[in-house]
């Protein structure tokens, strides 16, 4: 490692091959000495391998910390340089990441292969030597490895030219390859310090640098958004902001803003706090709090009653079965009555809901929320609301519940034979009379909601069971609907089949695909123990891995062990034909992201999601094509 004395020093001399714009004896000796009578000579075949468009931007982003720190030396020193030598950095991989001319950014560095084939020369590298390569199309370059505290090659700091690199050349790269790497150690020594101050806050927490670009994510943050650091690192902030720019807003002074964070699969609505700059050697950063205000999870979601996608029109099936249903659902929707709905999951109750509430003509929103999946503490502000200072970390002013978000429409209370038995007797009284207490108020609301309950369990086995109040269950059965399974109305297969292919179709763009005959045969003959729900997915699954303009029975994963056996369950392996699907069409792109992606029909952001979740490594399969 170099001392500090030895920084100043070197620090020192580039000053004076800035100022005079000449290379110091003393560097010239200790080049001759330690560098050019340690390097390795090597004649390749020249391979013109180009990353370009997304890949680069992606390789640009993936880098991003790496430029930031070597871009200012980059643009000294070739301006030390003459026309025909050109400055560049590779990734570890030997992939161009910077440079100071055009027609050299895209390529990859040929040396890649030779360095990453031959352990002998990747130990010799890990010395720091030289390596100068002459390719038979006449190019030669030059690349000193940049390490580590720990000794281990982080990037490769080097020249390209069409003639023999001079000496000259040799030198100014050796200096500079000194001080590019005393500074990543610097950096590296300053994150790690960063991080551990990061994480030790209990906020959410995102670093900005001055571009408004994201450099740094303590753990907490990425645990509320569930991505991993790698993904954000060197992303303009802007780039995660759903609808808007407010970056500027946000760099110029402490404020409070509500947005959406645009993730790859799902939208996240936070608060952001701005906190003041943090100066460090290599610019400003810029602290954000974020507290996330919403959640699926917990939080139930509010729906616009004009919505024309929440209509019975919607319900695709043509079967006497759900034609009945709908029937009924339509005539029931009419009353302010009570509504059960029952089915196995699937079915499509949420759907049923939505459209009575719409059919209804309620004037006020339609508000679901899974009891299963609030914790039983929280159920009873989450319901009926709080008033400030009813407990700890209650907000000012309180907080309505969602009885009152829905006054004048409709609340859909799904999974209901999971609410714990305490706050079956809050919703038994509030049926009997209307009325909401907020905790720690006084001064009961009459409100008008018309509850709608869903649920794949069967109820009254649980009223038998003790597990359901038998009272509660006679006020909601008011109206019961039973939503029938898919394999009770087979006829409607193939028309949920098509109606899915074509939304997918609509949604990205491509012409209409169709299925072929021994997948629609295969369709009918499968049991769908998952209902509408699962028949969707298996359609968005072929929709993704197929290979023509039909879709065959193979794309499908149907388990053929289950076909024609009534009532049984099948637990396909998704994750396993993903991950072949994606690998295989990896391997078939040589690691390309934007080729491999549109081969497939999904985004890259679908894509990157899915490797997340597979654990695949893009750089496993690069150049194996």
């Amino acid at each position: 490692m170099i001392t500090l004395s030895r920084y100043n020093r070197l620090e020192t001399l580039w000053g004076e091959v800035t100022q005079n714009n000449r290379i110091p004896d003393e560097i010239k000796i200790e080049t001759e000495q330690k560098l050019l009578k340690n390097t390795v000579k090597i004649r390749a075949q020249f391979f013109d391998f180009r990353i370009k468009g997304d890949d680069l931007r992606e390789k640009l982003t993936e880098c991003y910390s790496t430029l930031n720190l070597v871009e200012p030396l980059l643009k000294d020193a070739a301006n030390r340089l003459g026309n025909d030598t050109k400055l560049i950095v590779t990734d570890p991989n030997g992939v161009v990441i910077s440079c100071y001319a055009d027609d050299i950014i895209g390529y990859c560095c040929p040396a890649a292969d030779i360095i990453n084939s031959n352990k002998n020369l990747q130990n010799c590298l890990g010395r720091g030597n030289l390596l100068e390569v002459s390719y038979d199309n006449g190019i030669h370059t030059q690349l000193i490895p940049i390490l580590n505290e720990y000794g281990e090659i982080q990037f490769y700091w080097g020249a390209t030219s069409y003639s023999p690199i001079a000496t000259e050349v040799s030198n100014i790269l050796y200096l500079t390859a000194q001080l590019v790497q005393q500074r990543y150690i610097h950096l590296t020594m300053i994150n790690e310090y960063t991080n551990s101050f990061i994480n030790a806050i209990p906020e959410h927490v995102m670093l900005l640098d001055n571009n408004g670009r994201i450099i740094n994510v303590n753990q907490q943050c990425l645990n509320m958004l569930q991505l991993d650091k790698d993904m954000l690192l060197g992303m303009p902030f802007d780039n995660l902001i759903a609808g808007s720019s407010l970056t500027q807003s946000i760099l110029t002074a402490e404020s409070h803003s509500r947005f959406k964070l645009r993730l790859w699969d799902r939208d996240v609505s936070c608060r952001v706090t701005t906190k003041k700059l943090i100066t460090t050697p290599y610019g400003n950063q810029l602290v954000l709090l974020f507290d996330r205000i919403d959640s699926k999870e917990v939080y139930p979601a509010v729906y616009p009653v004009n919505d024309d996608d929440f209509s019975f029109d919607k319900i695709i099936g043509n079967t006497a079965e759900i034609k009945k249903i709908k029937l009924l659902a339509r005539e029931a929707a009419r009353s302010p009555a009570t509504i059960l709905l029952t089915g196995e999951s699937g079915t499509g109750k949420e759907l049923f809901a939505q459209a009575i509430h719409k059919e209804s003509q309620r004037t006020g929103p339609f508000v679901a929320i899974n009891c299963g999946a609030i914790p039983s503490d929280l159920i009873q502000s989450e319901l009926f609301g709080y008033e400030e200072g009813a407990f700890t970390g209650a907000r000012k002013k309180g907080n309505p519940g969602k009885f009152e978000i829905a006054d004048g429409g409709t609340i859909l209370l799904d999974e209901i034979g999971e609410m714990s038995p305490d706050m079956q007797v809050s919703l038994l009284r509030f049926l009997q009379d209307k009325t909401v207490t907020r905790i720690g108020g006084y001064s009961p609301k009459k409100v008008d909601v018309r509850i709608i309950a869903a649920t794949n369990r069967d109820l009254k086995d649980e009223v038998r069971k003790g597990n359901f109040r038998e009272d509660l269950f006679y006020r909601l059965n008011v109206i019961s609907l039973k939503i029938p399974p898919l394999r009770e109305r087979r006829q409607d297969i193939q028309l949920l089949a098509d109606y899915f292919l074509k939304r997918l179709c609509k949604e990205n763009n491509i012409p209409v695909l169709q299925l072929d005959e021994n997948a629609k045969r295969n369709l009918l003959d499968y049991n769908w123990p998952g209902n509408v729900r699962e028949l969707e997915n298996c359609i968005e699954r072929a929709f993704i891995f197929r290979k023509g303009t039909e879709l065959n029975f193979d794309e499908l994963k149907i388990n053929t062990i289950n076909i024609k056996k009534n009532k049984e369950t099948i637990k396909a392996d998704m994750e396993q034909v993903e991950r072949e699907a994606i690998e295989n069409q990896l391997r078939l792109c040589g690691g390309n992201i934007t080729d491999t992606a549109n081969a497939m029909g999904i985004t890259r952001q679908t894509l990157y999601r899915k490797m997340k979740k597979l654990h695949i490594k893009r750089k496993d399969y690069l150049f194996e094509n």
